[in-house]
This record gives C-alpha cells, sequence and structure tokens, in this order.
C-alpha cells in the first residue's frame, strides 16, 4: 500500500503529529510520502492508494489556503469506490466544525474518510500570546504523539481491509448545526471583509524597526510579501494567519489587535483594564 500524507503547519505544532503518523505508517504500509502543502500539487493524490491531510483549526474551520487545496484536487473516486482517507487537526481553542467541513470537504472529491485525529497544539495566535500560560502550552507531547501512531496503526489496518475486502465502518465525524453556523462567520468571503472592517488587523510595518531580513517572505505560506526594500504584503489573498508578525524577530510588523480582544473578551479573560480604542 503507498501512502501520502500532505500538511499545512506554520508553528510546527501539526508538523509532529504528521511526522509521528508517516513515521508509524512508513513501518506498517512500506511507503509513505509526506509533504507540505505549499510545496504540494493537489493531483499528487492521485498516485498513491491512501491520502492524508493535516491542518491546524482556523477560526472554528480549515484554514482557506487548505480549502483552495481541496478545490483544485481532481476526482479521487475514480476507480470505482472512493479513495481511503484520513485527516489530523491540530488545535489550541475551539476546533469548531472543522471535522465535518474536511470530511464533506474529501467527500465532493471522491475520498472516504478512514478515520481522524484530533489533539492540542500551544496556541501563539498573536492576539493571545501574551497569555500566562499559553493555551494547550507543552503540546503536543509525547502521550500525544504516541497517540499518533496508534492512530496511524489503526488507519492503515482499516484502509488493508476497505481496499481488499470493501470493509468500512464510517467514523462519527463530530459536528452540528451550532458549529456550522459559527464557521460560516468565517468563510474566505467574511473572513476578507472582517480584515477590510479592521475586525481582523491591518498589518502595519514600523520602518524604524525593520532589519529586512526577510523572514516574513520565507514564512508566508501564500507568498504574498515582498521586500520593496520593506515588506509589502498582498492582503487579497491573504489567509489571515498572521504568522508575519508572530515571527518578525524585531516587532516590525504591527497589528492592533484592540477590538478583536474587546469583541472576543479576552480582555475579561486577562482581567486587564480594557486600553481606549480609536
Amino acid at each position: 500500500m503507498r501512502a501520502c500524507i500532505v500538511y499545512f503547519s506554520q508553528t510546527g505544532n501539526t508538523q509532529k503529529i504528521a511526522e509521528a503518523i508517516q513515521e508509524q505508517m512508513a513501518k506498517a504500509a512500506g511507503d509513505c510520502a509526506l509533504l507540505r502543502l505549499e510545496e504540494a500539487d493537489p493531483a499528487i493524490f492521485s498516485n498513491y492508494d491512501l491520502v492524508g491531510l493535516g491542518l491546524p483549526a482556523f477560526y472554528f474551520r480549515e484554514p482557506i489556503n487548505v480549502n483552495h487545496f481541496f478545490n483544485d484536487l481532481p476526482d479521487q473516486g475514480n476507480t470505482g469506490r472512493p479513495k481511503p482517507f484520513f485527516f489530523f487537526v491540530t488545535h489550541g481553542g475551539t476546533p469548531g466544525d472543522v471535522y465535518s467541513r474536511i470530511d464533506r470537504l474529501a467527500a465532493s472529491r471522491g475520498l472516504e474518510t478512514m478515520g481522524f485525529f484530533q489533539c492540542l497544539g500551544v496556541d501563539t495566535y498573536p492576539p493571545f500570546a501574551d497569555r500566562k500560560p499559553l493555551t494547550a502550552y507543552g503540546h503536543p507531547d509525547q502521550n500525544d504523539l504516541l497517540q499518533a501512531k496508534a492512530f496511524a496503526k489503526d488507519v492503515i489496518h482499516k484502509a488493508g481491509a476497505y481496499l481488499s475486502r470493501g470493509e468500512f465502518k464510517k467514523p462519527k465525524i463530530p459536528g452540528n448545526c451550532i458549529t456550522r453556523t459559527v464557521a460560516g462567520f468565517f468563510s474566505e468571503r467574511k473572513i476578507r471583509m472582517r480584515m477590510r472592517q479592521h475586525l481582523l488587523p491591518a498589518k502595519k510595518i514600523r520602518e524604524s524597526a525593520c532589519t529586512k531580513c526577510g523572514l516574513c517572505v520565507e514564512s508566508c505560506p501564500q507568498g504574498i510579501i515582498s521586500l520593496n526594500p520593506y515588506p509589502s504584503i498582498d492582503e487579497s489573498n491573504c489567509i489571515a494567519c498572521y504568522h508575519c508578525q508572530r515571527i518578525c524577530p524585531t516587532g516590525a510588523i504591527d497589528c492592533d489587535w484592540r477590538v478583536f480582544k474587546f469583541i472576543s473578551g479576552e480582555y475579561l479573560r486577562s482581567q486587564k483594564p480594557i486600553p481606549p480604542i480609536d
């Protein structure tokens, strides 16, 4: 059985799980490729018997670029029945509707979900990055990685039975009308609207602090940042991950999170005074 895993990871949380699953699947299946989403052609799934996808939960659902990956994915059910598929999700807060959304997206491309794995991942999303301790601090830990490997063995067993004998029991996928409604507030169109409204803040470059190191350019999953000579960001294709702000070593990418923190109740959680909002 040839297996392939594509994953999206910025902070390393999902990558750790991906590597644990890949290691176990390579032992059990004999062949398991591991590819970063940014470097993967969706058509590559057609070359494998079992395919998997790893992602973090963004805004109660899948990241925009993961959604685009599914949109570009050729139909995988052209052999007469759906191709076996699995996925895994890391999250710091509430995962929302991400599980049922991935299952539905997969089904629309001729994939049948054999199983899914989820675990906590330390949350470093910029408006929450000053929490002490950070949400889900220390995760994924060794126990999470052991559970991921056990999941990998189970998926290989289920996929083998499905491919050889057609045996399959659909796993129960979490999700309901409430999670779907909440996730609906953060569709790609609505995220773009919230960025225009500054509920999700604009990114401002403090040229006096910028060293032109290029780290933001190298790390942007969309490839929408260039140095001219300071960072220039094409907001129209931004997925609102704010990784550029998170990794800037000098804090030169500035985002005003006060409105977001007020609406999300972060100030109540931290019991800090609410700063004035212009």
